[in-house]
């Protein structure tokens, strides 16, 4: 970050991609760093005249400035006159290791695979779940006799057709008004901070999968990027650079023939109030057994409001009529109190998270 306040990066030097919607055409630069956006993926009539920095860049600018008078940040190394290398090394640093037995055949839990020839050992996925199975062990433990990889999607029991079938039906049905109890909870809020809730406009919630998007549910995928953005710093894919929170938030898969995680799985909730995406939720449903919450987030200037609460309940309640058992979610330290205490949630024995 030192190194890019004095550099000015040439039109080389900057993304040919927009980092939001990961298209080209009419794009500008982040005045500090490479990234580029169209001017309506981030909120804006067209190209700034003036100097501009993205979201993720705007919070880093912000953060450096309370930094100062910040224990935390002197022991990280990220004050003036304090050596980071030292720093570091003065802390014990946990490596956490991968545990093998994850992943593999869901039947016979072997790994090995054969997909240049479509054989026993031919692995499949769950379009619902994610689950692998060989298609050699559906054959003898299932009775599914499969002669060809199938085309389109394919599942693997009728839970997760019916879940996949009952998650569709929500997405086309689009935005969804809330409740009077949830709306209480936004309004009582309001009240208790001494704010007055605007009733002539209109809140609501909605399920959305990038895969399948139209244009008005690509535009909200679009806005809840840097509301993401606000609470969390980029996840940079080591390989090749790219900032996974777009690819997670629009359920990308990687170009054929190319490495990389595939997000097609991922669907996201949104509350709006008005046209504005207040709160986001990405949401992955692994079939009836268990869902995953991996990232949340609320407009920095709207939080405390309610606005998460209920969007969480929406979320909630569809989960309960899908049927899924069980709903997770990765917590930071400081954050668990709130989880555990606000929303229900407990903690759970490494060896069930793994089997999860």
């Amino acid at each position: 970050m030192r190194i890019s306040k004095d550099m000015q990066l040439s039109e080389r030097e900057t993304d040919d991609l927009c980092r939001e919607c990961g298209l080209g055409g009419d794009i500008f630069p982040c005045k500090m760093c490479p990234r580029s956006f169209h001017p309506a993926c981030v909120g804006l009539p067209g190209v700034p005249s003036e100097e501009w920095f993205c979201d993720n860049c705007t919070i880093l600018v912000q953060k450096e400035k309370a930094l100062a008078a910040n224990k935390n940040a002197k022991a990280a190394g990220r004050q003036a006159g304090v050596d980071s290398i030292e720093q570091i090394l003065k802390r014990a640093i946990r490596i956490v290791p991968i545990c093998d037995d994850l992943g593999g055949c869901a039947l016979c839990k072997k790994k090995d695979f054969n997909n240049s020839v479509f054989d026993e050992r031919t692995v499949i996925l769950c379009d619902q779940c994610e689950k692998e199975y060989h298609v050699g062990c559906l054959r003898s433990e299932w009775q599914v006799d499969l002669k060809e990889l199938p085309e389109g999607e394919w599942f693997c029991c009728d839970s997760c057709s019916e879940i996949r079938s009952s998650l569709d039906k929500m997405i086309s049905e689009g935005a969804q008004p809330l409740s009077e109890s949830d709306l209480d909870i936004i309004r009582k809020k309001h009240e208790s901070k001494g704010l007055i809730m605007d009733t002539d406009t209109e809140i609501r919630w909605q399920l959305v999968a990038g895969r399948s998007a139209t244009a008005d549910g690509n535009s909200l995928l679009s806005s809840a990027v840097p509301v993401i953005h606000q609470s969390f710093d980029p996840i940079i894919e080591a390989h090749t650079g790219r900032d996974l929170i777009p690819e997670m938030v629009h359920g990308r898969r990687p170009k054929e023939g190319m490495p990389g995680q595939d997000y097609s799985g991922m669907y996201c909730a949104v509350l709006t109030v008005g046209s504005n995406v207040v709160s986001a939720a990405l949401l992955r449903v692994m079939g009836g057994d268990v869902a995953e919450l991996p990232l949340v987030a609320t407009s920095m200037d709207l939080q405390g409001l309610g606005y998460f609460q209920v969007l969480f309940s929406c979320i909630e309640r569809l989960l309960v009529s899908l049927k899924v058992k069980h709903f997770m979610l990765p917590a930071a330290h400081e954050a668990e109190a709130i989880w555990m205490k606000k929303f229900g949630f407990s903690k759970i024995p490494q060896d069930q998270m793994e089997a999860y």
